[in-house]
């Protein structure tokens, strides 16, 4: 048995789990108000987002688009470890690219 099963079987009060978020952020987007019929994206586009915040003000942060309507986006993003969805206006939206998957 190696060193590390030894410790683990001898404190497991010390077992590791993923981080949990008992309460919400402090610091919550500020969008607009959803659109009466928008349409599911095919594909979760991935763009630049410039989102403001309650306490951080303007950020610009990486996303991906899940609905859509002539003038308004529903994004997906992640600020300080949390998942955050937020209707905003599509001229706040910028098109991005990601790298190919390739081998390393």
């Amino acid at each position: 048995m190696s060193a590390a099963a030894v410790i683990i079987d001898v404190m497991p009060e010390h077992r590791w789990s993923p981080p949990i978020h008992p309460d919400p952020p402090e610091d919550q987007p500020l969008g607009i108000d959803a659109p009466p019929a928008p349409e599911r994206v095919s594909g979760y586009p991935a763009v630049w987002v410039q989102v403001d915040f309650t306490r951080s003000g303007p950020q610009r942060c990486p996303g991906f688009v899940e609905q859509a309507d002539l003038d308004t986006v529903y994004v997906q993003l992640v600020h300080m470890g949390f998942v955050h969805h937020v209707w905003l206006p599509r001229d706040r939206v910028a098109k991005r690219s990601l790298k190919a998957q390739g081998r390393r």
